[in-house]
């Protein structure tokens, strides 16, 4: 409320004095509040296994790969990390067994869903420009596509189900 008003009393004094200004200067900050929209259009998914199977390994490009799609303005800087559970638990918290997992992250920054053009993301908080699409340089929203895989080693362990995070961190400037 109180901006409102010293707005409206700048704008009276202007007005009403008009010809004792020589010269006007006017400063103008307009604060933009960026949109970012984050989807986890695929998880990552190894499937049912027999248990004591060994290396399981989901590749980049694998259809059960994790996909993440981020939308933003186009220019946007972004921080991003990845932050994965190093296991695998069962989901029944009586069962003290965990399944060792790694995981590994690649992006494209034009907005284009394409891994084969992706870059590998770091395992630190890695900093992301957001480019215009190749098919639409004018475009003013793009995004970044972040693609998951990686594998578990499957030793002997109890049936069940087992689960575990991945969080992605978003942050823009």
């Amino acid at each position: 409320m109180i901006r409102i008003v010293s707005c409206i009393a700048l704008l009276l004094f202007f007005t009403i004095r008009p010809s004792e200004s020589k010269a006007q200067f006017l400063n103008i900050q307009i604060d933009v509040e960026p949109s970012v929209d984050t989807v986890v259009e695929q998880r990552l998914d190894f499937g049912q296994m027999v248990a004591g199977s060994g290396l399981q390994e989901i590749p980049l490009g694998s259809p059960n790969m994790g996909v993440f799609h981020i939308r933003a303005l186009r220019t946007q800087r972004m921080l991003i990390s990845i932050d994965a559970d190093p296991t695998l638990t069962h989901n029944n918290p009586n069962v003290a067994v965990s399944i060792p997992m790694e995981i590994y992250a690649n992006y494209t920054n034009n907005g284009i869903d394409n891994f084969r053009t992706s870059n590998a993301l770091s395992d630190q908080l890695e900093t992301i420009i957001v480019e215009s699409p190749d098919n639409n340089p004018d475009a003013m929203w793009s995004g970044i596509y972040i693609y998951i895989y990686g594998s578990i080693d499957l030793r002997n362990v109890p049936l069940g189900s087992y689960s575990g995070n991945i969080i992605l961190t978003v942050v823009y400037e």
